[in-house]
């Protein structure tokens, strides 16, 4: 049974399926998917790792799609508004959440209201607002903002990337970092 489910999860994540027609649910559910995980366990993934360590992972091979030629893992987030990916690294302190399908003008709303105003004492800065033209996803707009005490050298990178065009692999990609500043 655990090998059928592993087997549908795996279809779903590598296929054109859309789940449901609300694409603002979708954007909901990345928004809480990422403020769950990324967010809040980025100062310690591996205690995020460890209450993952019951849920079936993606096999290596899948999981490499998702890690950007890094180590790590990476897990399947059902959810009823879509299928969702979160990828921890083993080298860095980052965490990534993949969204196949989202309404993006909701998803980067929604992320800004999360990271746009930080917690004090740390400070909140807009460092990158990008648009792009790629080959394989269209027009794809980046957004990042860092958290950090002024003039520390470990910050906190919050990324948001989108594509809203329909043939883009995946239309939503959220990571959270910690950055050490070289001086």
């Amino acid at each position: 049974m655990k090998k059928k489910f592993i087997s549908l999860l795996i279809l779903l994540v590598t296929t054109n399926l859309s789940f449901g027609s609300d694409s603002e649910k979708q954007a909901e559910s990345f928004a809480n998917i990422y403020t769950s995980t990324c967010l809040k366990n980025l100062t310690n993934l591996d205690k995020l790792r460890d209450k993952l360590k019951k849920i079936p992972k993606l096999p290596p091979e899948k999981s490499a799609e998702f890690l950007s030629g890094n180590s790590g893992e990476a897990w399947p987030v059902p959810d009823k508004h879509g299928l969702f990916v979160l990828a921890i690294l083993n080298n860095k302190d980052m965490c990534m959440v993949y969204a196949r399908r989202a309404n993006t003008v909701k998803a980067k709303e929604l992320f800004t209201t999360l990271v746009a105003k930080a917690p004090a004492p740390l400070v909140s800065k807009l460092i990158k607002d990008e648009n792009l033209k790629t080959k394989t996803n269209g027009e794809t707009h980046t957004i990042s903002y860092e958290w950090a005490i002024p003039n520390a050298l470990k910050k906190m990178l919050f990324t948001i990337t989108t594509s809203s065009s329909d043939k883009a692999q995946l239309q939503v990609l959220g990571s959270a970092a910690i950055v050490t500043i070289k001086k």
